[in-house]
């Protein structure tokens, strides 16, 4: 019996800490909050398929903004941005000089919930949380997700 309950912990454990996709679209909009030591970010991701970007420089850089759409793939939980967005930091985790000029392809990112939380992209670099007055510092870590 201590075994099987042993088990059953273990496995509700894991599928917390593992996480879940959304499957529809309606979680998914909010607005989203990263904080990373090169930049600031907030995201808002509209019901009307379009999106509102700012992000700031550390230290005390001055705020850029900018607009775009997006959808939300249900198979693959993924967010896709078709223009507009914003990617601040290379593929080697180093702020780009031209971080400002949106970029012209598509860019897309996962979408996963862990402990009650959403998150958006992949913590490698920068990880959204859905700003929902949630635990974000507890659940990233939790998730494995420490910046």
């Amino acid at each position: 019996m201590k075994r099987r309950s042993g088990m059953l912990a273990c496995t509700l454990l894991a599928a917390a800490l593992i996480g879940c996709k959304p499957a529809e679209v309606s979680p998914v909009y909010g607005t989203y909050l990263a904080d990373y030591p090169a930049a600031s970010e907030s995201l808002t991701l509209k019901p009307d398929g379009t999106f509102v970007q700012s992000v700031t420089l550390h230290p005390h850089g001055r705020p850029v903004t900018t607009a775009g759409r997006w959808r939300f793939d249900p198979a693959t939980a993924f967010v896709i941005f078709g223009s507009g967005y914003i990617e601040v930091l290379d593929a080697f985790g180093r702020p780009r000089p031209d971080y400002a000029q949106p970029l012209a392809g598509i860019v897309d990112m996962p979408v996963i919930g862990c402990l009650g939380s959403l998150y958006m992209g992949t913590g490698q670099f920068v990880l959204y949380a859905k700003n929902e007055g949630q635990r974000m510092p507890l659940a990233a870590k939790a998730c494995g997700w420490v910046l």
